[in-house]
């Protein structure tokens, strides 16, 4: 005996129907959520905007147990950065004292949230690396070499003309 097939039903069934009603549910819900996405927040409230980055040359000061400061025209800055090897090497010994170009953000607290650091010399920037001459490593900051432990060698390597920003900060009051 074969077994008999069952044409397919004229209009949709009910479970086919639902499906399509929960479908439409969906679509209507995540419209609703991509609209609420563009309007402005209640109350007056900012909404956070990508701030551009700032360049400011200025000279390192470090002080045992404080955060590196960057010098500009007599005045004082506070720097901050936005990783943990970035902020060692602000504190490298081998930095104090030198001329160096930061790129960041001003925090409303007054510091300078660094996301990049450039020594100056001769009004040309230079790129900070560690590097394991033994193991031919580069190191993200100071300190030793991952791979044999013997101490990173810090260099200055020049930076493309083309990517030199030729503009300076405008220092908070």
């Amino acid at each position: 005996m074969g077994r008999s097939v069952k044409p397919a039903p004229a209009w949709p069934s009910s479970a086919t129907s639902t499906r399509r009603r929960l479908g439409a549910k969906h679509l209507i819900l995540f419209a609703v959520f991509l609209g609420s996405a563009f309007v402005a927040p209640a109350g007056g409230a900012q909404t956070t905007k990508a701030r551009p980055e700032i360049p400011a040359d200025g000279k390192l000061v470090q002080s045992p147990g404080q955060d590196p400061i960057l010098e500009v025209q007599g005045k004082l800055f506070h720097l901050s950065a936005r990783t943990a090897w970035l902020f060692h090497t602000l504190q490298d010994k081998r930095l104090a004292n030198r001329e160096i170009r930061v790129e960041g953000e001003w925090q409303p607290d007054g510091t300078l949230k660094v996301n990049h650091v450039f020594t100056v010399r001769d009004g040309k920037l230079y790129r900070i690396r560690y590097f394991c001459e033994v193991c031919n490593i580069e190191a993200l900051g100071p300190g030793n070499c991952v791979c044999c432990q013997q101490p990173t060698e810090m260099q200055e390597i020049p930076v493309d003309a083309r990517s030199q920003s030729v503009t300076n900060a405008q220092m908070p009051p």
